[in-house]
């Protein structure tokens, strides 16, 4: 039985990962802070640990066979804190992964593609070359992941809840920006993809079911149309959106709160191309995405609206 460590388990990829891969039939190990947040932690193999234990990464990775890295900050305080953990982390897991000799499947973000948006967009560029180093001839993968949506996200809920309202909130770009939308169901299958075809050992970007994605206008109606309100598309200036983005960060560092507004995000929302059109990872290993941008959404509103944070 192929036994395939992670981290990044009480994750919103992860857990979606990990149901994947027992239903696949995997034996499953997971890194964990708390085991009380691991989903399925009675169907796994859980080890007590983070990123910056050397001795946890260690006992993760021995005997597996592949050793995926989900664990990641998206939301730091701080540029620093976002090069300790995306960075330094990945490189960690990375070395206890060759050590082991376990093929090992990193997550990065497509925002690496430019890395000058943000200190996060910084952090996953740099975990790339972070985690090709440590490898050090081992067989590794790296994965950009798009945006990822789907029962069980938080971060996507505030835009829901405002197509609900009637509302399509958007930004103004001279041209349409346009951007990939992964369901997570599908995000899952790429890294158990790319566990198991040999592609080539480099960084490939994770595309959706749509070579040219979609801009802010087409995301808006498909998921006004799951609410069935004709939603009024509003497109807001950058300007605007980074007062109120500063104002947020600036309330919530004040109450002492991880900042749920990442410094540089406006900068990532502006961005004209956020679309995985290479499609080399499909190319590879034969994984396509498989869930239709309306069925997607039609899954997560009714989850939301199963945990009653949306009402029907």
């Amino acid at each position: 039985m192929t036994l395939v460590s992670l981290t990044g388990g009480t994750g919103f990829i992860g857990a979606a990962l990990i149901d994947q891969l027992i239903a696949g039939g995997f034996k499953v190990r997971a890194l964990a802070r708390n085991k009380a947040r691991v989903r399925r932690a009675g169907d796994i193999d859980i080890i007590e640990g983070d990123l910056e234990n050397a001795a946890a990464l260690g006992a993760l990775a021995y005997g597996a066979d592949v050793f995926m890295h989900l664990a990641g900050e998206t939301h730091a305080r701080s540029e620093q804190d976002f090069t300790r953990i995306n960075v330094a982390g990945a490189e960690r897991a990375a070395t206890a992964a060759a050590k082991a000799g376990a093929r090992f499947v990193h997550a990065s973000s497509l925002s690496a593609r430019a890395p000058e948006t943000s200190p996060y967009a910084r952090s996953k560029f740099e975990s790339e070359s972070a985690i090709a180093r440590a490898s050090d001839g081992n067989d590794w993968i790296a994965l950009r992941l798009p945006a990822i949506y789907g029962p069980g996200d938080l971060v996507t809920l505030p835009y829901f809840k405002m197509l609900k309202s009637g509302f399509a909130f958007e930004p103004a770009t001279e041209t349409p920006a346009r951007a990939s939308l992964l369901f997570v169901e599908d995000a899952a299958s790429a890294f158990i993809a790319a566990a198991s075809c040999g592609a080539p050992a480099r960084v490939y970007e994770v595309e959706d079911e749509t070579p040219d994605g979609r801009t802010w206008s087409e995301i808006g109606k498909a998921l006004s149309a799951i609410y069935g309100n004709n939603a009024m598309a509003i497109r807001i200036p950058k300007p605007a959106i980074a007062l109120v983005h500063e104002g947020m960060r600036a309330a919530e560092t004040m109450f002492g709160r991880t900042p749920s507004i990442r410094q540089g995000q406006v900068n990532e929302l502006f961005h004209p191309d956020w679309v995985a059109r290479d499609n080399l990872f499909g190319a590879a290993t034969g994984w396509r995405a498989m869930t239709p941008l309306k069925e997607g959404f039609a899954k997560t509103v009714r989850w939301y609206q199963e945990q009653g944070l949306i009402q029907p």
